[in-house]
């Protein structure tokens, strides 16, 4: 599989937001396109379907 790089902007501390960008890439490393695409939508849509993942996560 080919691989890609993408400059992006993540908000946070620099900290913060160095997490987030390997968080993503490990998403990214683990689902395919589509199971992504049907997260970020979920997230964007559904705040009680988050809630009750990061209740399930402990976060």
């Amino acid at each position: 599989m080919e691989k890609h790089s993408f400059k992006i902007t993540i908000s946070g501390t620099k900290q913060e937001a160095g997490q987030k960008a390997e968080a993503l890439a490990t998403l990214a490393a683990y689902l395919d396109a589509a199971t992504l695409k049907k997260l970020a939508e979920v997230v964007k849509s559904d705040p009680g379907k988050v809630a009750l993942a990061k209740k399930f996560l402990g976060v």
